[in-house]
């Protein structure tokens, strides 16, 4: 199932050579060093002696889980208490060793813990220094803890996309901003990167859960003079909403009659459809598009010039969902690409992994792990012709390189044995055998 290619051997990553060190939980900044560790980067990741928070999401065995094991992979792991007295010591080691250092907690934690970017460039004046912050460095929240579904919530996002039960909103999943925000971090390290190349400096780069949150509603997150008559009919009517018990859907309904653009697009041209045996994807965005669209369907064009709620629009997207449950969804995909209407199967996540489309691209892959067996992961979203990209062999086990990396790093034996009896740092169990670049198996051969 998928694709399971290894990297070329001897074509070394983008990059190969480049250090870095992930002081981070959970997924935003995780998913950055991913990214990194699959362009070439040797990523080692410090825990705590707890692990990672995902390690107890969804359990594979003893300190092993699902999410973990899906975001973390192609890592070194080690476990340092960053409240014990000698964390001073090895950090300072890790600091010295870095190009990068990659740190996501709350604005607090990092002159608490020494990792703030004062503290890491007194030590590396070099490195890149990546500041995550759930909510931004400045203002009212930049001490707060947080995380994707409170982001949803302050940035707007959350009540453009959540669903919704009983008049209240769900939490979006998967946590786009949370992947988001790896995506944007990863390409702010690399952009740093080659400013250090270009003079030799070291600079602390930030992003936010927030920050990505309100990129991704770029298109829909905005405020123009002209709409300010609307914006007060709007409210207006929303607190006659309020005022008559009305909740959430009410709300997100006539905002998107009334505030967002494009409604009769999105409600006829641009959505999904039930089919006589499941659900199809449609999405033109053009005047010829639609004009096939009608022709292909037999589908009523509406009235020149009507709005979504007009009673003449809102009958032709009742004869189209008619339309569409008719015939099954292979007969409609086979249609509309045969006109070059764009179109889509709507898939489950289980099916997705399976999809030819996405196995024949690599965006899947097998990982087999030395605790729990064989895995099948997402992918690298990138690829690069002459410098490979590989999600490089699976998430580590607890601590499995602690006693290796700190080696790396100039602690004697005599050191390593001191610190652990110390409760400093740990070391944990056998190392993965698919833990070096190119060890990563393709899914397009089976498990």
């Amino acid at each position: 199932m998928g694709s399971e290619a290894s990297t070329p051997k001897g074509r070394a990553g983008v990059l190969d050579g480049i250090r870095v060190v992930e002081l981070a939980q959970n997924a935003a900044v995780p998913y950055c060093g991913r990214l990194l560790a699959g362009m070439g980067a040797d990523v080692v990741k410090v825990e705590p002696p707890g692990g990672d928070a995902m390690r107890h999401l969804g359990d594979l065995g003893s300190s092993e889980a699902k999410a973990y094991a899906a975001i973390n992979p192609g890592k070194r792991s080690i476990v340092l208490d960053l409240g014990s007295d000698d964390a001073a010591e090895v950090l300072d080691g890790l600091f010295r060793w870095a190009d990068v250092v990659l740190v996501g907690v709350k604005g607090s934690d990092l002159d608490r813990f020494g990792i703030g970017w004062d503290r890491v460039r007194a030590v590396n004046p070099s490195v890149v220094h990546l500041t995550h912050t759930p909510f931004g460095p400045e203002g009212p929240d930049a001490e707060v803890g947080g995380y994707d579904v409170l982001v949803q919530a302050l940035s707007g996002t959350g009540f453009l996309m959540n669903r919704s039960q009983d008049g209240v909103p769900l939490p979006t999943r998967p946590a786009v901003n949370d992947f988001g925000t790896g995506m944007a971090s990863a390409l702010a390290v690399v952009a740093a990167l080659w400013h250090r190349d270009r003079t030799g400096e070291g600079q602390r780069v930030d992003t936010s859960l927030l920050g990505t949150a309100l990129g991704l509603g770029t298109a829909v997150i905005h405020r123009f003079d002209a709409d300010e008559d609307d914006l007060r009919a709007f409210r207006s009517e929303v607190g006659e909403i309020l005022t008559q018990g009305g909740g959430f859907d009410r709300q997100r309904e006539l905002y998107e009659v009334r505030m967002l653009q494009g409604q009769v697009a999105f409600r006829l041209y641009f959505r999904t459809y039930a089919t006589s045996d499941g659900l199809v994807s449609v999405a033109g965005l053009s005047t010829s598009l639609y004009r096939r669209f009608h022709e292909a369907t037999g589908i009523t064009r509406p009235p020149s010039g009507a709005g979504a709620s007009d009673p003449g629009f809102l009958a032709v997207v009742d004869e189209a969902e008619r339309c569409f449950a008719s015939a099954t969804t292979g007969h409609w995909m086979g249609v509309l690409r045969a006109i070059g209407y764009p179109c889509s199967r709507y898939n489950r996540p289980d099916d997705a992994i399976e999809d030819p489309q996405v196995v024949a691209n690599d965006l899947v892959v097998g990982l087999d792990h030395p605790a729990f067996g064989h895995y099948v992961t997402t992918g690298m979203p990138l690829r690069m012709e002459a410098t490979p990209v590989a999600v490089r062999g699976p998430s580590p086990c607890l601590g499995v390189h602690t006693v290796e990396v700190l080696t790396e790093i100039g602690f004697d034996q005599r050191r390593i044995e001191e610190l652990s009896r110390a409760g400093a740092v740990t070391s944990g169990g056998q190392p993965s055998v698919a833990s070096q670049p190119g060890e990563q198996r393709s899914t397009r051969e089976g498990p």
